[in-house]
């Protein structure tokens, strides 16, 4: 999905994780980067036409070896070294990266010029990203490994409904107090508590994010920037981004006239934490304490 699809163009500053940087959280700017290379002309070409660098000049520091300088648009400098080898990556390491974020505008520019100059447009860390994050990763001639990234906080927050419908659960005598089950078509967790049944939203209120349930801890976990959730939907998270974080989101229950667990896909039910009345039983059933 993210190597292929583009976000909406925006020329916002990007923001992280729902983050907004403190005053000391980031260094605004850096003077110089230095990179080993070992063929200096290849090099000055590739950062130049690939990544769109200015070329500053040839051998303008003290250093005996050939070296280059190029400066990005928002005034840092990369230095090129030239040296006869440099150290390669420990076998199936990705190894150091450094990563440049963009404006979401700034990305699809950047995905389009990687494909002008045949340059294939990879994720490697794809099915770690979640809804709404773009990186792709690009190597230099030297294998220096760069991310490419920027957040479209549109499409990581949105509501995401499904298109199951309705679907039918079986029946409600079939369910223990603490029992959870996965609907995939419908993108939900049906969860038994005591109060009763929860259809619970896979989707992660923190960022749009794929939660999946542990057992061996009773609660959902989301495993991209590791939000928590108890099996009532509550937010079990407590530091950074994660504090005050919303309960999952419910889909309305219903039960057939013989007793079995109808959930509505169609609908989506938003709420900051569980209280009771979210959970719903069969008429006649009563709620068993926890």
């Amino acid at each position: 999905m993210h190597k292929e699809a583009l976000p909406n163009p925006s020329d916002e500053l990007p923001t992280f994780y729902g983050l907004e940087p403190e005053e000391d959280d980031l260094v605004e700017r850096f003077s110089h980067f230095t990179i080993a290379v070992t063929d200096l002309d290849r090099s000055e070409a590739w950062y130049r036409d690939v990544i769109g660098m200015d070329v500053v000049g040839r051998n303008l520091i003290a250093d005996e070896r050939p070296n280059a300088i190029l400066r990005m648009n928002t005034g840092q400098l990369f230095i090129l070294i030239q040296h006869e080898s440099i150290d390669q990556d420990r076998l199936n390491s990705q190894g150091v990266h450094h990563g440049f974020a963009l404006t979401q505008s700034q990305y699809i520019r950047a995905v389009q010029r990687l494909r002008d100059h045949g340059i294939p447009v990879v994720a490697y860390r794809e099915e770690f990203i979640s809804r709404g994050q773009y990186s792709i990763d690009v190597e230099d001639p030297d294998g220096h490994h760069y991310q490419i990234e920027t957040m479209d906080e549109v499409q990581a927050h949105e509501i995401i409904f499904p298109t199951a419908g309705v679907i039918d659960c079986g029946p409600a005598d079939g369910y223990q107090v603490g029992d959870v089950k996965p609907f995939r078509d419908g993108t939900f967790y049906l969860s038994r508590v005591g109060e009763g049944f929860l259809a619970l939203s896979r989707w992660c209120t923190h960022m749009n994010s794929l939660i999946v349930y542990q057992p061996e801890h009773w609660r959902f976990w989301c495993p991209m920037h590791v939000s928590t959730f108890d099996r009532h939907g509550n937010s079990t998270s407590s530091s950074g981004a994660h504090a005050d974080q919303l309960a999952l989101r419910l889909h309305p229950i219903s039960f057939s006239p013989d007793g079995h667990v109808l959930v509505d896909t169609s609908q989506i039910i938003e709420r900051d934490v569980f209280r009771p009345g979210d959970a719903v039983l069969p008429p006649g059933h009563p709620a068993i304490a926890r």
